[in-house]
């Protein structure tokens, strides 16, 4: 009987990532990212997926997918046998080449499409091989940045973003450059700070549209749901990377001393908002929150609940705590 395929969800997108296996090179010269990338062309001719943004690195490689027709599974598996048997004969070795699968997560929010494709175009120059993505010739942004196009790339949503940002005007290389190049090492960090902790969290639901657009008058409005909700809400995406947040706090933390009256007591403003962003934009554990404390867990939880009756109950330290999420979230954007 004939191996069915796996189906996956159609229409949907999809940052797809692997690496070779034990850390090792996946690619060891440009013949190798070639017939990948040539076996990956052939895929995309079937309809099994689309592809919008890739960069192919030594040990590993990124992509913004599109799946037409929920065959994304299919397409992959095949790209990376056909690459392994034809690198394992070349180099006259057997086993496993790539770690795994493949591992993918589900791209629902136009803006943090957005972001990724930043993110992907940004791999070489973080790894020191490039001052400028568009320099590195096994990314996407190089074909931008030259104008000219494999036959199987697809550039269509890039295009569509970067025509409706300048009021209709065509596709140039500067205007791809100037909505998607990143140059400032330490935006690119927290850019790969949101974006690698989204790669490691489970949850699904993506609220980062709605936010990263809004006010933080809104961002207050939404974390005062949350707190209603205590602790018992569904971790959903991050929307913050948590080296980015406490960037911002440590900032806001130089210049001034911050303290919260609460009745009786004084707590200081920087403890509480820390402890309960890191939650509800990082969505890290209560066991990594009380790292990045240096305390214990049940010390953590007491200063999360003492956070979310504020952000209800005192309007001040709810305004304060909105502004910070606001602007550490648009440092990711």
């Amino acid at each position: 009987m004939a191996r069915q395929p796996r189906r996956d969800s159609p229409d949907t997108w999809h940052h797809v990532i692997n690496r070779g296996i034990a850390k090792r090179p996946l690619f060891e010269t440009r013949d190798d990212i070639r017939f990948f990338l040539a076996r990956l062309a052939r895929q995309i001719r079937l309809n099994r997926i689309e592809v919008h943004a890739y960069c192919i690195m030594t040990t590993h490689f990124h992509m913004l997918v599109r799946s037409p027709i929920g065959e994304l599974s299919e397409a992959m598996r095949r790209v990376q046998n056909e690459h392994s048997r034809r690198f394992n004969r070349r180099k006259q070795r057997d086993g496993a080449l790539i770690r795994g699968r493949f591992f993918s997560r589900l791209v629902d929010s136009l803006r943090y499409r957005r972001t990724l494709v930043r993110y992907i175009d940004g791999n070489p120059v973080q790894a020191g091989i490039v001052e400028a993505s568009g320099e590195y010739e096994f990314g996407s942004a190089a074909a931008f940045n030259r104008e000219s196009f494999p036959r199987w790339f697809n550039r269509d949503w890039i295009e569509s973003e970067i025509r409706f940002e300048a009021g209709g005007e065509p596709l140039t290389a500067a205007k791809y450059r100037a909505m998607f190049e990143v140059r400032d090492p330490k935006r690119l960090e927290d850019i790969s700070d949101f974006v690698e902790a989204r790669i490691r969290n489970k949850g699904r639901r993506d609220p980062f549209n709605d936010l990263i657009g809004s006010t933080p008058k809104h961002v207050r409005a939404w974390m005062r749901r949350k707190a209603k909700l205590a602790d018992g809400h569904a971790i959903g995406q991050p929307v913050c990377g948590a080296r980015t947040l406490l960037q911002e706090l440590a900032s806001l933390e130089k210049r001034e001393l911050w303290t919260v009256e609460d009745g009786d007591q004084i707590h200081r403003g920087i403890e509480l908002a820390r402890t309960g962003l890191l939650r509800e934009l990082c969505h890290l554990s209560w066991k990594e929150i009380a790292q990045f404390e240096a305390g214990s867990i049940s010390r953590v939880n007491r200063l999360a609940d003492t956070h979310r009756r504020l952000i209800e109950g005192n309007s001040d330290y709810a305004g304060r705590v909105a502004q910070i999420a606001h602007q550490a979230m648009l440092r990711c954007y």
